[in-house]
């Protein structure tokens, strides 16, 4: 039982109440984007089959040939007329084809049959880009004007357009998904749709791995990437998108544009890169011509469902410190919500995370910029080390030691990048869950509710180690005023904007002499009597390591900022 019935109710009510406020209103102007309708689990050469509705937003375009229809390229829906696809998809004999000849299939997995699923509509416009050259590739972008409007379902939705930077840096070393149609390892057409994880690499990188065939025509307009051995984008492909993960939404980044030849067969190399025409770098000649509901901006409505985000979380026993006595009898305070970031190869960990419920912590996103493949979580972990005890007296035999736990996702606040600081937060969803029964490793509370956040500034406290006993304690703030703290730092001759999305809080000096600084990311936490009981609620995270503050007051992340989207994010289960 998460809280008393009443209060539950009430708790319910009030969250879809004010969703609905939200909502309505907005509706007119939000379409939702790049977000799958079906629950799926985990070319397209060597690739792995995709599912019903998993991409319900790839296109196939089909050229008519007498009564016949081709398979030609993939695409991707961006509105309920228009599809994004490759100029030389729809370009030949030095002329555009007649889109009369040319139709779109949506919501289709298998190319030779259609399902329930399938809508075909046919093309009234098609729009090259101006500037487009079929000789070198450049600006090998076009989008088609479908002569009836797609109904969305389930298996067919809108992918989102990359609106954020549009730098290639924060692709760079990254993998996105393409989706596609296109030959097979036995250099056949797939009648069965794939999916494949491509990385993009630097255009140098590029450009080294074969100067024939990308050092005259790559631009910065494109980006190249490829998959592991014998996996990549192939003939049938073209048109189709890249697609990334980015805050819960799927953005289409990439357009595959073109493969170098393998020999004299005319057929793709898949062992060469493949070069991808940059969606992001098009945004604003797109926008002439798309639906303007379906850009996806920081300031979206996000579409939460309250009641059923509220059973992620147990209010009866979270944020709730815990005494933990070692093996030497020593009983030590415990922060059981902590956790922390560490590397098979490196020595030290890489910050701190607060564990808000059994499958999901949040953290820096600074933690996780360089490779985080291998990084994984330590819950329950004393200061020092030791086993863990928790009994009533001295006859009770029982270890808690530190749990482990690989990481299944990590999803980056979308405004976070090189840019842009503020937005430095990351939701790490783990691959099974931590055992919260065990009294060293419990989640934090989070304000779920809007009735929760009640903005309050008082009983904050930083988590930081004590010198006296090296265990962990919860060290008294005192918030500053952004006014009071933007001062203190223009006095250092830094300019420092808070923007609502951070915060200062310093330590009284007399508790700085026996805190020890934790590394970036230590919780502030405020206190509160709820359910009759002392709890603790996230409020923010440190973002550099300086919670005892020795250069200046220290700048933590506001957390209640970022609620709705931490709870767009969390899947009701895993």
């Amino acid at each position: 039982v998460i809280m008393c019935c009443s209060l539950k109710r009430v708790l319910l009510l009030f969250g879809f109440l004010y969703f609905m406020s939200r909502a309505c209103g907005q509706e007119e102007n939000y379409l939702t984007c790049g977000r799958r309708k079906v629950q799926s689990v985990f070319l397209i050469h060597n690739g792995v089959d995709a599912k019903a509705g998993h991409w319900p937003w790839h296109a196939a375009i089909f050229h008519g040939n007498g009564r016949q229809e081709e398979y030609q390229c993939g695409g991707s829906i961006l509105d309920q007329n228009t599809i994004l696809t490759a100029s030389h998809c729809v370009y030949t004999h030095k002329s555009v084809i007649s889109a009369a000849r040319v139709s779109v299939h949506v919501g289709q997995i298998h190319l030779k049959e259609t399902s329930e699923y399938t809508q075909i509509h046919g093309v009234q416009d098609i729009i090259l880009h101006p500037e487009f050259n079929s000789n070198s590739f450049n600006n090998d972008i076009a989008l088609l004007k479908l002569s009836t409007n797609i109904t969305m379902t389930k298996y067919v939705q809108p992918v989102c357009l990359w609106t954020m930077d549009s730098n290639q840096e924060m692709i760079v070393g990254k993998n996105g998904t393409i989706v596609g149609f296109g030959l097979n390892e036995h250099d056949v057409v797939s009648d069965q749709l794939k999916q494949a994880l491509v990385g993009v690499v630097d255009a140098l990188t590029c450009i080294k791995s074969d100067r024939a065939a990308f050092g005259p025509v790559l631009t910065s307009e494109m980006f190249c990437g490829k998959g592991r051995t014998g996996v990549g984008a192939c003939n049938g492909d073209s048109g189709g998108g890249m697609f990334f993960e980015v805050g819960g939404k799927w953005f289409v980044r990439g357009l595959v544009s073109f493969t170098p030849l393998r020999g004299n067969t005319g057929l793709c190399d898949p062992l060469k890169y493949t070069a991808y025409t940059d969606v992001a770098k098009y945004l604003e000649w797109i926008k002439q011509y798309i639906d303007h509901r379906v850009l996806s901006y920081e300031s979206d409505v996000l579409d939460i469902d309250y009641e059923a985000k509220l059973r992620l979380f147990n209010f009866k026993t979270c944020g709730v410190k815990q005494m933990i006595v070692d093996t030497d009898g020593v009983s030590r305070s415990s922060i059981p919500w902590i956790g922390f970031v560490r590397s098979p190869n490196e020595t030290i960990s890489r910050c701190v995370v607060t564990l808000i419920s059994e499958w999901y912590a949040v953290g820096p996103a600074h933690c996780f910029q360089r490779d985080s493949s291998d990084v994984y979580l330590l819950l329950g972990f004393l200061v020092d080390g030791k086993s863990q005890c928790l009994g009533p007296d001295e006859f009770t035999v029982c270890t808690h030691p530190a749990q482990i736990r690989n990481i299944q996702k990590i999803i980056m606040h979308p405004k976070f990048g090189p840019n842009n600081s503020a937005d430095n937060i990351a939701l790490i969803e783990l691959q099974r869950p931590a055992d919260t029964s065990q009294p060293h490793v419990k989640p934090i509370c989070l304000s779920v509710t809007p009735e929760l956040r009640t903005k309050a500034m008082t009983n904050l406290h930083v988590a930081t180690v004590s010198k006296e006993n090296n265990s962990y304690k919860n060290t008294p703030v005192r918030y500053l005023e952004p006014t009071e703290c933007m001062k203190e730092y223009t006095e250092k001759n830094i300019t420092l904007n808070l923007e609502g999305k951070r915060l200062c809080a310093e330590i009284a000096n007399k508790d700085k002499q026996n805190s020890q600084t934790l590394i970036a990311g230590s919780p502030l936490q405020e206190m509160r009597i709820y359910h009759g009981q002392e709890q603790y609620f996230l409020r923010g995270f440190e973002l550099l390591g300086q919670a005892c503050g020795a250069f200046a007051s220290p700048i933590y992340n506001n957390i209640e900022t970022y609620i709705d989207w931490i709870l767009y994010n969390m899947r009701y289960s895993t």
